[in-house]
Parts: C-alpha cells; structure tokens; sequence
C-alpha cells in the first residue's frame, strides 16, 4: 500500500515533489496536477541557495 504524504511546505495532501525547471528547484503538488506550491521557497538547483524572490517576499 502506497500512503502519500502532505506537503511538508503547507500540508496540502497527495504527495510533493521537488523538480528542476529550467535551474529552478520548485515545489510541486502530485495530486493537483503537479501545482506549484504556493508557500514553499524555490532554489538554485545548482546551488541550493534559496530564491525567496520567487517565493513572493518583499526585499527589505
């Protein structure tokens, strides 16, 4: 038996995945079609480093 599990970005059910689109690392909703997460903060795939820009935050 295959149980998924939330989102650990924001707890939506079904499963997530991270995926690489073009250099980006995106949190991805298996259930709803492989939506974007709303919440998680996408990152340099090459890198890691956190593009909290794309995520939606304000630069202070």
């Amino acid at each position: 038996m295959v149980v998924s599990s939330p989102c650990w970005a924001c707890g939506v059910t079904g499963g997530a995945d991270w995926i690489n689109v073009d250099g980006t690392g995106v949190l991805v909703h298996n259930a709803r079609g492989r939506e974007r997460c709303p919440v998680a903060v996408p990152f340099d795939w090459a890198t890691g480093t956190p593009l909290a820009v794309l995520a939606g935050a304000v630069a202070a």
